[in-house]
């Protein structure tokens, strides 16, 4: 702008001193013009000194600013740094405590899982105990009934209390093995004492007699009147299911007078007696007292039943559904398959007349598979030879599987028989041998009778096949004359229809 107003003075100076030519007017305007431009450098330069000096004050405050800022950083970094090395050894403390209270935690953890797994496999070991302590004293209960029959109120009440303590909500095992090794110690007492007492007699109604009661361990137990009215001995029958002591008065005289002559030299103190029997049984009881059966035919056919243990009921469905094959098969064949001479007569009579519609109404009216393969062979007669030979084999493979119908089943119910019988056999000497584990061999008749009621089943088994076989037999032999029949008077009426063909 200035520069413009000083262009125009110049320029007006210039217009109105042109006319003039002489050099004092040129040097006067250039004079002019040289202070104008001069107070403007000087106005110039005053402005650019008071420019320079509030730039240098403002350089110089920034500056102060500056090294203040500086100073405040250099505080605060120190006191970051500080605080750092600070942080920095609160962290390695809390680090070395958080590495030991970790391995503490796993040592811990460690215990723990090995405190649970101890006490895990002590649990488990309780509780097996408990199962072990439970289930012998639900297997003596179970067989203290088969047991020599004294005592046996008390320890029947001994092991109710130890089921009735292994039953709380936490079983007392100590207290119920107590009462359990009392309960086995009392009937071992048994076996290795013995008693003379007089009192009441125990055999059935005659609760009222007076006895004397001996008894030498568990292996002899005899009573006799004090008037000798009165004699009996309790006798041990053995099975598979273990032991059967039972009370018998029936003895022979003999055998009376030894009841009363031992108690009676029990009674006046004498070191030895007599026993008039075998203290271990393995004779026969039948030999020593009377035992004799009066039961009937059906008690008799149920306990042999019985005897042979749950095998016998599959044989008992095997035989009756082989019952009810050989009546249906042999009705079968004897209805379907017979022939009949009658009719094959009058069959062909009708043929050689060539009455063809006659022979086939005989055929309707006779309800057999040979007459209705004679009918489709007669009907197909008009369609030639070869269509009555189709409908012949139609015929037969119709007819064929009525007669052969179920004939494999029977075949196969007489081979399962004496298997299942087997079976039977097999499971009775593996559980014969279980009893011997148990009550060892002295006992002959624990063995011989064991045998025999393991091969009850076998002998069932064989009395099922033997018959259901020749049953077979005669009725595949039954079967094969009927096919062979319906065969050849097939052929024979294929013959008289179509006589001058060949086969």
């Amino acid at each position: 702008m200035k520069k413009s107003i000083l262009l125009l003075i110049v320029f007006a100076a210039s217009f109105c001193f042109a006319r003039s030519s002489d050099e004092e007017r040129v040097l006067a305007v250039k004079d002019s013009l040289a202070k104008v431009k001069l107070a403007n450098l000087q106005r110039e330069t005053d402005a650019l000194e008071r420019i320079r000096l509030e730039k240098a004050d403002a350089l110089e405050k920034k500056e102060a600013e500056h090294w203040r800022n500086r100073y405040k950083e250099n505080n605060l970094s120190e006191e970051h740094e500080n605080d750092s090395r600070e942080l920095e050894g609160r962290y390695s403390e809390l680090s070395s405590d958080l590495s030991r209270l970790s391995e503490e935690l796993t040592s811990s953890k460690t215990e723990t899982e090995n405190a649970k797994s101890k006490a895990d496999a002590a649990l488990s070991a309780m509780n097996s105990l408990n199962d072990q302590v439970t289930d012998a004293i639900s297997k003596e209960s179970e067989s203290i009934s088969d047991d020599y029959p004294l005592e046996l109120d008390s320890r029947l009440l001994s092991l109710e209390k130890a089921k009735s303590e292994m039953n709380k909500k936490t079983p007392n095992t100590l207290g119920a093995v107590d009462l359990f090794l009392n309960e086995r110690l009392s009937r071992e007492e048994l076996t290795i004492s013995r008693i003379l007492e007089r009192r009441n007699s125990q055999l059935g109604s005659r609760t009222d007699v007076p006895v004397y009661r001996l008894r030498f361990g568990t292996v002899y137990l005899s009573e006799c009147a004090t008037d000798d009215s009165l004699s009996q001995m309790l006798f041990r029958t053995g099975t598979l299911h273990g032991k059967v002591f039972a009370w018998n008065d029936e003895l022979p005289q003999e055998m009376k007078k030894g009841v009363c002559s031992s108690i009676d030299a029990a009674k006046a103190g004498a070191a030895t007696a007599f026993l008039p029997f075998d203290l271990l049984q393995n004779k026969s009881v039948q030999s020593s007292g009377s035992f004799e059966d009066g039961s009937t035919w059906k008690e008799a056919f149920v306990k042999w039943f019985k005897s042979g243990g749950i095998v016998m009921y599959p044989l008992a469905l095997v035989a009756f559904f082989a019952l009810l094959i050989c009546l249906e098969r042999l009705i079968t064949l004897l209805w379907l398959g017979r022939t009949g001479k009658k009719f094959l007569t009058r069959f062909y009579e009708f043929l050689g007349k060539q009455k063809y519609e006659e022979a086939e109404t005989l055929c309707l009216e006779k309800n057999t598979c040979i007459s209705r393969v004679l009918y489709n062979i007669v009907r197909n007669f008009p369609n030639g030879r070869d269509a009555s030979e189709r409908a012949f084999q139609e015929s037969l493979l119709r007819e064929q599987p009525k007669l052969e119908k179920r004939m494999g089943l029977l075949s196969a119910l007489g081979s399962i028989a004496p298997l299942l019988g087997l079976l039977g056999t097999v499971t009775g000497i593996i559980t014969l041998f279980t009893v011997i584990t148990q009550v060892g061999t002295n006992d002959a008749r624990i063995l011989a009778g064991g045998i025999s009621e393991a091969l009850v089943t076998t002998e069932a088994g064989l009395i099922i096949a033997i018959p259901v076989m020749v049953i077979h037999g005669f009725l595949s032999e039954k079967l094969e004359k009927t096919i062979n029949e319906i065969y050849l008077q097939s052929r024979a009426a294929l013959n008289r229809l179509f006589p001058k063909e060949k086969n």
